[in-house]
């Protein structure tokens, strides 16, 4: 299709005014046969509807009469090539006031070739036009299904028409591309054991049609306390310039990180930009097991029950914290104690030297961490610890001399 100057409308997007050289109007007042007469009927200005001046517009007022009216319309239209069927066509249109018509009437697009109307498509087809009241700026579609040179906005009607309203084209656009830009999909909040993997993602709407904004780049950033900043690829980020980042060798330090997406796009002259939601980063780790207390020794002739291991240091963790006792006869192969699950255990007795070590994991948003484990301590049994003593009585005796 034939296009010319670029535009960025004030409602947004952006788009090509239709190349036309041509422009018609004709409102009809007063005929004799049919009859038909109107009071306030106007049609304007068609030349400023493919102007570079995106707020100036062609107006049509029915205008209120009664009778077998039509011909009320304004058109702009080309002496060269034809413009293609099958090709959208965008009206930047809006209408004030409102229609209260005993009649038959209608409004319509209509397009034609050499005089001829080759197909027409109703205003009210786009949105609510009759009984409706004032209508906001907006784009409408229209895809003729001919070759034409002239389009129209048309109004007609047979009967009494009391019509309070304005309906101006502001501009027509042989191309047209949407602002702001929308995404299909948003970042959504990851949580990820330390050291882990995931992804954020988040995709702009370039389903292909004749709206689809063209040359989409996209930028990861991540907030750093008050400035978001751009990412970029080293060792834990890759495709920061793509719908999906990569979080790789994710650190502690990564826990509660804000990460977004800026997405751009181009045509011409024309630039939008699309900001996503914000989706958060949750690292569950165990930085620090704690530390148990204490190496002990029990007797198995006395007592061999040790006393409760006690927590000398907390386990620190960024989840819901989980424990899980566990026992050793060599300080090597150590065994998960049935029921040992609190942050504190007190051992049965033992019947040989015992190692005890305190398993600790983190929960957090269903993601839970493997094991670390605290120190060991040592109980050492004893078989005897009683003092066995064998009493004897030695009798001294003194011998007496006599001189």
């Amino acid at each position: 299709m034939i296009s010319q100057e670029m535009v960025s409308l004030p409602m947004g997007g952006c788009g090509r005014l239709l190349d036309t050289n041509t422009s018609s109007q004709n409102a009809t007042a007063f005929v004799l046969f049919p009859p038909c007469a109107r009071l306030g009927v106007t049609a304007s200005n068609p030349q400023n509807m493919t102007d570079t001046d995106v707020n100036s517009y062609g107006l049509m007022r029915p205008g209120t009469g009664i009778g077998f009216c039509g011909a009320t319309y304004i058109g702009v239209g080309t002496t060269g090539t034809d413009f293609p069927a099958n090709k959208p066509v965008y009206f930047d249109f809006a209408s004030e006031g409102f229609n209260f018509n005993a009649s038959i009437n209608s409004t319509n697009f209509v397009f034609y070739n050499n005089g001829v109307q080759v197909y027409t498509t109703p205003v009210g087809g786009h949105f609510f036009f009759d009984f409706g009241t004032s209508e906001p700026r907006k784009i409408i579609k229209v895809i003729p299904t001919a070759a034409w040179d002239e389009v129209r906005l048309s109004y007609s009607d047979i009967g009494i028409g009391f019509t309070f309203n304005d309906s101006r084209i502001y501009n027509i656009l042989s191309e047209y591309y949407i602002d702001p830009m929308t995404y299909l999909s948003q970042p959504s909040d990851r949580t990820v054991s330390v050291g882990g993997a995931t992804t954020m993602t988040a995709v702009i709407n370039n389903t292909p049609t004749d709206e689809t904004p063209e040359n989409i780049t996209y930028q990861w950033q991540v907030l750093n306390g008050s400035t978001w900043t751009d990412l970029s690829n080293n060792a834990n980020y890759s495709n920061v310039t793509s719908s999906t980042l990569n979080i790789n060798n994710i650190p502690v330090g990564f826990n509660n990180n804000q990460y977004r997406v800026v997405a751009k796009s181009s045509f011409y002259t024309c630039s939008f930009q699309a900001t996503s939601t914000i989706g958060r980063l949750f690292v569950n780790s165990v930085n620090n097991p704690g530390t148990i207390a204490a190496d002990q020794t029990v007797c198995l002739d006395i007592n061999s029950d040790p006393a409760a291991f006690t927590e000398t240091a907390a386990a620190q963790v960024t989840g819901v914290a989980g424990y899980q006792w566990q026992s050793s006869v060599d300080n090597i192969t150590f065994t998960d104690i049935a029921n040992a699950t609190s942050s504190t255990y007190d051992a049965p007795s033992i019947t040989q030297t015992t190692y005890y070590r305190r398993g600790v994991r983190s929960t957090l948003n269903g993601n839970i961490t493997a094991y670390q484990y605290s120190n060991g301590v040592k109980v050492t049994l004893k078989k005897s610890c009683l003092i066995k003593c064998i009493i004897t009585n030695r009798m001294i005796t003194t011998k007496l001399y006599s001189n």
